[in-house]
């Protein structure tokens, strides 16, 4: 196995956690909206299944990026551009993951009333 190989496997092994988190979120288990200040039951579910579905598609980036390494490996500059993008992409669901607890807690986001 060639050592880009290898990388592409760990770096897919790394996506488990988000898919978990992702599924935890879904199933209401990890308690984001708890203590926000009027938030009824459904839009704390609403804000569970945005958080859900932006987790998994952090690790689906992830997994782009195991694939995109597996293949492309060997060239330096394809690795990097990957890289790149993969950094610009899981930091902006990160953005959109910190904006939809504000704007749910605030009042204005998924599942609020108005």
């Amino acid at each position: 196995m060639q050592p880009h190989h290898f990388a592409a496997v760990v770096f897919a092994l790394m996506t488990l956690p988000a898919f978990i988190a992702a599924r935890w979120l879904r199933d209401g288990r990890v308690p984001v909206a708890r203590g926000a200040h009027g938030m009824d039951e459904g839009r704390r579910r609403a804000l569970d299944d945005r958080l859900s579905r932006l987790m998994r598609m952090v690790a689906l980036a992830m997994l782009a990026m195991a694939a995109g390494l597996a293949l492309w490996g060997v060239d330096e500059g394809r690795v990097f551009a990957l890289a790149a993008v993969m950094v610009v992409v899981v930091n902006g669901l990160a953005i959109a993951m910190l904006l939809a607890v504000v704007r749910a807690r605030r009042g204005g986001g998924p599942g609020a009333r108005g």
